[in-house]
């Protein structure tokens, strides 16, 4: 009995629930003209009656027939889009693990999706309870297709066509106190159904609108758009708490777009339960890793990734979740400073877990950048080149390994070594694309220097053999071509035979292998035949693949690997480079004897080859790398073994050269010097004396100058994405020649302001390091000091606990402070004359002549010039982002207090427009005294003061308050200058 009671209860919740329709909007379809007298589903919506049974009916087909078939394969067109998605988890995640242009191209499904929908919504009636759902799910799909217009309109339609409507069925507008609830600050629609409904049905798609409305106005970049409609939704009384995981997604998307990472991760752990399994959520825990990584909180960052790491099925995210984890392990002070080895001993431990070996060329790569970290090159080396051993799939990590040991060889002087790992990565990969220039210019200069280093070292090698006892020469000998034939898996049978070490032939007859007369047994058969001949043919041809077409790829592979001479020139029989091995069959002790250089004319060709090389090598050096002091101590040893070379003047003043560059005026002056005791009309003397108008490379120089002036602008405008990018694409074309300490400055600052302090710190490091004395690196020092100290200071001022004056002790001390300035004497006038008592601080104004005179009557402005009123002096920056608006007022606060020390001078920023910002300077009681701050300020603000702001950037005027308000008011910066050259125009010229 209970149980038909129970049934008979939930069959009446369904047949209730069934038999109210949905609210929806009548519209017109122009059937075609076969058509024209067929009645379609929604077309019976007016004329028919809605019921139980048909609400049942209408329903029922509507949710099974049309909206699940449609909503599953909408999301199997997500699926597919989400498994043809590749992560890059050394890079930061995409907020999405799928993009429009992958979803977009399954046009087919989308379609159908969208053809079914229209079918439900035309041969249903339009009082279903699935009605809205349909409309949303047209939606997504079109936001899917990419088709974000039509997306925007259907979002839109729903939140219109379900709007609460009052009892004649009018909409009622949005902020009406007959808002549902009676709230007039709702926009949403209040989901409190009953529990029937809450069962048996989708809940109405009008507040999803909301929230997919959001997410199609942040796909067009209309970020202002969906941060407004957010904020409306958080405050929203009536939003449903079913979607706060959703509200929360995009404003964890909003504050990654604005790179705000600490809100951003914060939304995106409140949105976790938006994920649709296990291995997404782990995603987006490592993304909020990387966040806090981001926003310089290490610990939550570590929490985050251990989190992650924990909860992925997928083994390479589990990877890479652990290896950031032991990477936020960061040391806080003296005692922590082994952290780094704490890092490695864990990474150690991994590589030792046979469920991490496919990874790891990963966690090798890991474990050199933390040895790169604490400066350990050699360890980084060896990493490195593990990585290398254990790199697979597509080599993407054994690249970037040969990139950074090329790095690292190249740092220490070990060209030879960085130009084997340079010719070892594939350029061809396309995740080294953004170094493929650096690269391609390296190995340019590597294969300019490398030639000349083995040459050297060859002919170095060959006379000090030739300088042997030949019993010594000839057991070398012997004993190297032994060494050789052993490497190359060949037989020392050759060496039984012969004497005098010359030649190592046997005598010993030839054997017939195919013979078979003495024993009639089949070649092949003969295992003893076969291994000889084997031998025999491997010590005549070498080691032979076993493939078609082997001596064309033989070829290929010396062109390949063969190193291209470096200069052509030929002096005295010189070498051009490095000789090409004897073939592996032809090496014998007397070919190896023959390149020794035995006789005096050998001997002179081989130190021929060392002069002209060693001259070589030090100019691919100064000019290539460039490496001036490796150039100079080439040069050094070229005139120590060479004193009588024709190289010898050229050599000097490719050396003064060097020292220039490296502003050691000290040696420069002594080489120039020493040029003119020995080649006292040389040529070179000249070229020092009486230099030509510009560089070889001015052309060059010129563009690359032009080219960073356009990213100088951007950094200082604010522009910071598009400077950084094109900064990035230059520096791969011109390297770092043409830097300034402006542009790496002003790069730390914004790099600083956003808080990536290592790559500031390294920024600064550098104008320091080549900057040495200049206004610029002082200034870098005290940032830099200032940042080693910033989590101290920010610590302290956390820490920091301001108590509060109490009311009445702050209306007595205001009391207080009021009492003199009563009795305060107005200031004296301005004198205008010229007089023996006038303070030496200030700027006498000249009286106006009769044509200035006649200039002020007719000139007419708003502004009023009253000298002997307070005044300000007031920076003018336009197009320069508030960075370094703030950075300017600093600036000038120290500037005031290291030159005016007692000065009450007060600085303020003031936001004129959107593109013009001021700092004002406070505290002149007259226009003299501020012109006399002007003098001194304003001739030191390009030199000391704001050295790294373009002066096109930024201009200084005077002004009193009133023209101040005055100014604000009109807006017209352009008419105030004209009122200044027309009331001072020595002090501030007409504008041409």
């Amino acid at each position: 009995m209970k149980r038909i009671v129970t049934s008979v209860i939930c069959f009446s919740f369904f047949f209730y629930l069934n038999g109210f329709g949905q609210e929806g909007i009548d519209f017109d379809l122009k059937k075609p003209d076969k058509y024209e007298n067929r009645v379609l589903g929604y077309e019976k919506t007016t004329e028919t009656k809605w019921n139980v049974p048909r609400a049942f009916l209408q329903n029922t087909i509507t949710q099974y027939n049309f909206y699940f078939n449609a909503n599953n394969k909408l999301n199997e067109v997500l699926a597919r889009a989400k498994a043809q998605f590749k992560e890059d988890y050394t890079q930061l995640l995409p907020f999405y693990n799928y993009t429009l242009d992958i979803t977009s191209k399954d046009k087919r499904n989308l379609d159908s999706v969208l053809d079914k929908v229209n079918s439900a919504i035309l041969l249903r009636d339009l009082r279903n309870s699935w009605t809205d759902n349909l409309w949303m799910l047209m939606g997504r799909a079109y936001f899917y297709k990419n088709n974000l217009d039509s997306a925007h309109i259907l979002f839109q339609f729903v939140n219109y066509a379900y709007a609460p409507r009052d009892p004649d069925g009018y909409p009622i507008p949005i902020g009406s106190n007959q808002e549902e609830g009676g709230n007039a600050f709702t926009i949403s629609t209040n989901e409190k159904r009953n529990i029937a409904k809450k069962t048996f049905s989708q809940p109405p798609s009008r507040n999803e609108s909301f929230i997919w409305q959001i997410r199609n106005y942040f796909q067009q970049e209309k970020l202002t758009n969906g941060a407004v409609l957010i904020e409306i939704l958080r405050n929203d009384p009536n939003f449903p708490e079913r979607l706060q995981p959703s509200l929360h997604e995009m404003q964890a998307l909003w504050n990654y777009k604005i790179k705000q990472w600490d809100s951003a991760a914060l939304h995106l752990s409140l949105a976790l339960k938006n994920t649709t399994d296990q291995g997404e959520e782990a995603r987006w825990e490592f993304l909020i890793g990387q966040l806090y990584e981001r926003s310089g909180n290490p610990a939550l960052s570590k929490i985050w990734f251990e989190k992650s790491a924990s909860h992925t099925i997928d083994p390479a995210l589990e990877v890479y979740a652990r290896l950031n984890a032991i990477r936020q392990n960061k040391g806080t002070g003296a005692k922590d400073d082994d952290y780094i080895q704490k890092n490695l001993n864990a990474l150690r431990r991994m590589a030792r877990k046979e469920i991490y070996e496919p990874y790891l060329d990963v966690i090798y790569y890991v474990a050199a950048e933390m040895e790169l970290e604490r400066n350990n090159r050699v360890a980084a080396r060896d990493y490195y080149k593990k990585c290398i051993a254990h790199a697979n799939g597509l080599g993407y990590n054994r690249d970037r390994a040969f990139l950074k040991l090329g790095w690292i060889f190249m740092d220490d002087k070990m060209y030879l070594q960085a130009k084997y790992a340079y010719d070892s990565v594939n350029i061809s990969n396309p995740n080294i694309a953004d170094s493929l220039k650096i690269l391609l210019d390296r190995k340019l200069a590597l294969s300019r220097i490398v030639p000349q280093i083995l040459i050297i070292q060859r002919q170095d090698s060959l006379q000090r053999i030739a300088e042997m006892t030949p019993e010594d020469r000839e057991a070398y000998i012997k004993k190297m071509l032994r060494a050789y034939r052993k490497q190359q898996g060949l037989s020392e049978e050759e060496f039984n035979g012969g004497s005098g070490g010359y030649a190592f032939a046997s005598n010993n007859a030839t054997t017939d292998m195919f013979n078979s007369a003495g024993t009639g047994e089949w070649y092949f058969y003969n295992q003893a035949v076969k291994s000889k001949g084997y031998n025999d043919f491997k010590s005549k041809w070498g080691t032979r693949p076993n493939v078609d077409n082997w001596q064309v790829q033989s070829l290929i592979n010396k062109q390949i690997t063969g190193l291209t001479p470096a200069s052509n020139l030929r002096l005295n029989g010189a070498e051009p480079g490095a000789a090409a091995a004897p073939a592996a069959a032809q090496i014998t002790a007397r070919i190896l004897m023959e390149a020794l250089p035995l006789t005096p004319e050998k001997l002179k060709k081989s130190k021929d080859s060392v002069e002209n090389a060693l001259f070589v090598l030090g100019k691919s050096l100064q000019d290539y790398i460039p490496d001036y002091q490796s150039a100079i101590k080439t040069y050094d040893t070229l005139e120590t073994q060479f004193p009588d070379t024709r190289f010898f003047q050229e050599a000097l003043f490719d050396q003064y050269y060097c020292y220039i560059h490296l502003d050691d005026s000290v040696n420069a002056a002594r080489i120039l010097a020493l040029m003119k005791q020995k080649f006292p009309t040389g040529r070179y003397i000249a070229l020092i004396e009486n230099p030509p108008k510009g560089p070889e490379d001015l052309p060059v120089r010129t563009l690359a100058t032009r080219a960073y002036e356009k990213v100088y602008d951007n950094l200082i405008e604010g522009n910071f994405d598009e400077a950084a990018a094109e900064k990035l694409k230059l520096d791969s074309m011109y390297g770092d020649k043409y830097w300034t300490p402006q542009l790496l400055y002003i790069e730390a600052l914004y790099y600083i302001h956003y808080r990536y302090d290592s790559i500031g710190k390294s920024t600064l490091n550098k104008i320091i390091t080549k900057y040495q004395g200049s206004v610029i690196a002082v200034k870098a020092k005290n940032i830099l000091r200032v940042l080693n100290e910033r989590e101290r200071i920010e610590n302290y001022l956390r820490t920091l606990h301001v108590t509060r004056m109490p009311e009445d002790s702050i209306a007595r001390v205001a009391n207080g402070n009021a009492q003199p300035t009563a009795n305060r004497q107005p200031p004296t006038k301005l004198t205008v004359v010229n007089g023996a008592n006038k303070d030496s601080n200030q700027v006498v104004l000249k009286k106006p002549d009769s044509l200035q005179l006649r200039k002020q009557a007719l000139f007419s402005s708003p502004f009023t010039w009253a000298p002997d009123k307070p005044q300000s002096v007031v920076l003018v920056m336009t197009k320069v982002d508030p960075v370094y608006v703030t950075e300017s007022k600093n600036a000038f606060d120290r500037y005031n207090r290291e030159n005016f020390y007692g000065k009450d001078y007060e600085t303020s920023q003031l936001a004129f427009s959107d593109t013009t910002k001021m700092m004002v300077i406070h505290g002149f009681d007259n226009a003299a005294l501020a012109l006399a701050y002007l003098d001194k300020a304003g001739n030191a603000a390009p030199r000391e003061i704001i050295p790294w702001l373009p002066a096109n950037k930024f201009f200084f005027i005077i002004i009193d308050d009133q023209n101040l308000e005055i100014l604000r008011t009109n807006k017209d910066i352009s008419l105030y200058k004209k009122f200044l050259s027309v009331y001072s125009p020595d002090k501030f010229p007409p504008v041409k």
